[in-house]
């Protein structure tokens, strides 16, 4: 008898264990744990060479973090799998800023850039440059062909760079 009872309690034991680890894997982050996750994951977006986070963002009760990314999806998702696995979601981001009116902005410009669709390069970040005459545009992806195609279709107009530069 206390066999069959020594096997019925660990063997509800290991029920309850799984069950907590499958309820701990459903419950979203919360509060300061998916603030934190946030940052993260913005973090490890920021600097790779093929890649650049623009938003990470969840509804309530997502499990899994949205993460918009401009450049190399499959190389995003396999770094953020590999430092938060099951965690994130990685999408076609669009690169975005709160555009708040400051004198030397081309607004038309920086949206048509922002709008920009392109498999070898992707912009992440546009603004305006410092001789307040040209627009920063930062790339990710091949920058001498987005110098290339911004040079010829917007000359004199932009001032390219990557996403490892200022």
């Amino acid at each position: 008898m206390n066999g069959t009872t020594g096997r019925v309690l660990t063997t509800l034991g290991v029920l309850a264990l799984a069950c907590g680890a499958a309820a701990a894997a459903d419950n979203p982050p919360r509060g300061q744990d998916l603030a934190d996750l946030q940052q993260a994951v913005h973090r490890a977006g920021v600097g790779p060479a093929t890649w650049h986070v623009t938003t990470v963002s969840s509804r309530p009760g997502d499990t899994r973090q949205r993460v918009e990314v401009v450049g190399d999806l499959a190389d995003a998702r396999r770094a953020l799998e590999r430092q938060f696995p099951g965690r994130t979601e990685v999408v076609r981001g669009h690169a975005g800023q709160d555009l708040v009116w400051q004198r030397g902005h081309d607004y038309a410009l920086e949206a048509a850039l922002q709008a920009l669709d392109r498999t070898d390069f992707a912009v992440f970040d546009t603004g305006a440059a410092p001789d307040g005459r040209t627009t920063t545009v930062g790339v990710v992806g091949d920058l001498a062909a987005a110098r290339a195609y911004l040079e010829t279709h917007y000359p004199g107009r932009t001032n390219v760079h990557g996403n490892n530069e200022p």
